[in-house]
């Protein structure tokens, strides 16, 4: 399940970066094409951020054509 591998490395570097400020929305791009399951990454999503300044945030996947993941955005507070 590479979902996993991606989500924990999205949650570590927002992590590391944010410096303990509270996320609140975490927006994903994802392209048809990529073959990443977007159930899959809303659950990976929960389990990696759990313990995080992401634990309650939601995780909005907003899908597009071709096959690109990426970040959007996020909100913080």
């Amino acid at each position: 399940m590479h979902e996993l591998s991606l989500m924990d490395d999205l949650v570590t570097e927002l992590t590391r970066s944010l410096d303990g400020a509270r996320v609140h929305v975490v927006r994903l791009e994802l392209g048809r094409l990529s073959c990443a399951s977007p159930h899959a990454l809303e659950f990976c999503f929960d389990v990696c951020a759990k313990g995080t300044p992401m634990e309650s945030a939601e995780l909005v996947i907003v899908r597009t054509d071709g096959d690109a993941l990426r970040l959007k955005d996020i909100e913080v507070s």
